[in-house]
């Protein structure tokens, strides 16, 4: 104890040295996460001493803790069987645990006296402290069991108190002491003991962090103190979040190490990426077993004071974006794939928008009431937005709906006006995918119009009707037909498993069913009899030549439809309902078709092969342009509904 707290605390104005004892208390709290960090990678060193050793060096450095053999002792620990493990100066280290935690309390203590309410906590902390020391594990020879060292190193659970508990407790109190017993406030920062150098310094953490404090909305968080331990000056921002996850940022000289702490891995990677501009380098994350938490060191050492002010700047700027993160995640994946829900956040942040706006106004809400009135009957239940809308479309729409609802709430604006907002940018989404799956299924068309096309002139090759230096016989069809005609078709059709409008999928299903006729009898043509009856060959040409004119018609009909809105023109409105009554005509010519080649063939001479054939050829056609006339009522409907709903 100092001369100085010696004789405040004798005169009984121990109470003016508050703020010194916090700042002692704050780092005796950087120097217990290190010790705490300490046992669990020598602990998992032990168990795995294959794996390379971790010296915490860094982590040491930035915890303040200046005895440098301490880096030896991962490397050295060894487990001795019978779940004990010997650690190179593991009694020195519990006892040091101990001596941190005693330090955390003064300052509690000290201010306790003044404060009736924290008196009653500091007897709680008290008995805790004085409950662990009474039962802190057993250290002979340095060796302590797998199970103290969990003992220690966990958060408390199930009711059980904990060393690493009662630090973090203590640590919460040393917060709300540290804004109380401020002198003095810089830009929003609570400060104390700084030197003039140092306010420099906070204002361009607090530049940063004012910057998109907005963001948060009325989350808490963000709260900032600054001091000056020794030769450095500490940052300390609680994020708002849990006791557990917040950021110390200490400067000596040009040199800046930074600490952040947090429960959830995948945010300290994200925070890791957020910093990426700047370079740092950052210290492995122990991932020991039973470790509830993570700690991460960085390290930056710009060349002049100028770059060290700007990283402040960014790195206070980019904070607000970690609060909430873990919720907004989790909603995000629930729309889109997870690595598409971090890629939204990243870029929310990228862009100074955040998520916080997102999940204030709603989140999940504000798509499902968006889905219920602009588009109640086209997604399926329980499917996930990327999957109805595509993954590239779905990205997009959610990037309006961040930008909106960021953008929307910062102006004041209404919830119920955000939701009209979504709504309409869903609303050209659904219409760019339509559009999307009409062009899909036009492709679609071009190749099955091709093999139709292919069919109709074997046919007319076999009958003479066509020119040609030698007329092939029925059989030899067999070698001049490409006998994969799948391949023809397959490549061509369009893949609507996920991501197209539920009325489409009729549509889609038809015109398969079309191309899969049209590809079968195409294989049927192998197997035309030599003898066949010229007449039976001219009307399955006459057949064939119709769902040719079935599938134009059907490819026309989707191209008109692209281009038609609700301010189209009535000519180019009743040209496209013109085209629709066409294909439907020509199904119904398709079927009386079949009805005479049926007819002929059962009154005729026609041997089985012949009649066998030639009939299922005749159905296969008939099926395709039956297919193929009930895609274009379907096309209406849909051009025409969606109109009403706009």
């Amino acid at each position: 104890m100092s001369t100085k707290l010696t004789i405040l605390e004798r005169t009984g104005a121990r109470a003016m040295l508050l703020p010194e004892l916090i700042t002692r208390g704050l780092a005796a709290n950087d120097r217990l996460k290190y010790y705490l960090t300490l046992l669990q990678a020598a602990q998992a060193h032990a168990s795995a001493p294959h794996q390379p050793a971790q010296t915490l060096r860094t982590q040491r450095e930035a915890s303040g803790v200046d005895d440098a053999s301490l880096d030896q002792v991962v490397q050295g620990s060894v487990d001795r069987g019978g779940h004990s493990i010997y650690i190179p100066g593991a009694c020195v280290i519990v006892e040091s645990l101990f001596e941190e935690l005693r330090r955390m309390l003064e300052p509690i203590r000290v201010a306790g006296t003044a404060h009736a309410d924290l008196r009653g906590r500091v007897d709680v902390y008290q008995r805790r402290l004085d409950d662990l020391i009474a039962h802190a594990p057993p250290c002979s020879e340095d060796q302590l069991t797998v199970g103290a060292i969990r003992a220690l190193t966990r958060l408390s659970g199930n009711g059980h108190d904990t060393l690493h508990q009662l630090v973090v407790d203590l640590h919460w109190e040393l917060n709300r002491l540290q804004t109380s017993a401020s002198t003095e406030s810089i830009d929003g920062a609570s400060a104390y003991g700084v030197q003039e150098s140092d306010r420099g310094l906070v204002r361009a953490f607090m530049k940063g962090v004012n910057e998109t404090a907005a963001l948060k909305f009325d989350h808490p968080g963000l709260g900032t103190t600054a001091t000056r331990d020794g030769d450095r000056l500490s940052i300390q921002n609680d994020l708002g979040m849990t006791p557990s996850t917040g950021l110390v940022i200490h400067v000596t000289g040009l040199s800046v190490a930074l600490t952040y702490t947090d429960i959830h891995h995948a945010r300290v990677r994200f925070f890791q990426e957020m910093l990426q501009p700047y370079d740092l380098a950052w210290t492995v994350p122990l991932e020991a077993a039973g470790n509830d938490h993570e700690v991460c060191v960085g390290r930056f050492a710009p060349d002049t004071r100028d770059q060290l002010e700007r990283f402040l700047t960014f790195l206070g700027s980019r904070l607000v974006f970690l609060i909430d993160w873990n919720r907004a995640r989790k909603r995000l994946a629930r729309l889109v794939g997870k690595t598409d829900a971090l890629g939204l956040l990243k870029w929310a942040a990228e862009n100074n928008l955040g998520h916080r706006a997102f999940l204030k106004a709603g989140d999940i809400r504000l798509v499902e009431t968006a889905l219920e009135r602009a588009a109640p009957l086209k997604m399926r239940p329980g499917a996930r937005l990327d999957e109805w809308l595509g993954r590239d479309a779905a990205r997009s729409f959610l990037m309006s709906v961040l930008r909106m609802t960021s953008s929307g709430l910062r102006a004041g604006h209404s919830v119920s006006l955000i939701d009209d907002e979504i709504e309409s940018e869903l609303l050209r989404h659904v219409q760019t995918n339509d559009r999307h799956v009409f062009g899909e299924a036009a492709d679609h068309a071009v190749v099955i119009s091709a093999l139709a096309d292919r069919v109709r002139r074997t046919l007319m090759r076999l009958t003479g009707g066509e020119s040609g230096d030698e007329t092939p016989r029925p059989a030899e069809t067999t070698h001049t037909w490409p006998a994969p005609s799948d391949q023809i078709v397959r490549p061509g059709r369009p893949d609507y498993r996920a991501g197209d409008a539920h009325h489409l999928r009729p549509l889609l299903r038809d015109a398969d069913r079309a191309a899969d006729a049209i590809d079968e009898t195409a294989f049927l043509l192998t197997l035309i009899p030599e003898a066949i009856a010229p007449k039976s060959l001219s009307m399955l040409g006459g057949l064939a030549d119709i769902v040719v004119r079935s599938v134009r018609e059907y490819a026309r009909c989707l191209e008109e439809s692209r281009g038609l809105s609700a301010a189209s023109s009535r000519s180019e409105v009743d040209g496209f309902l013109l085209t629709v009554d066409r294909l439907v005509d020509l199904g119904r010519e398709a079927h009386a078709a079949k009805r005479a080649i049926t007819e002929r063939l059962l009154h005729g001479p026609a041997e089985f092969h012949e009649l066998y054939v030639v009939a299922s050829i005749t159905h296969g056609f008939e099926q395709a342009a039956t297919a193929l006339s009930r895609c274009g009522p379907i096309v209406r409907e849909y051009v025409l509904s969606s109109w009403s709903s706009q």
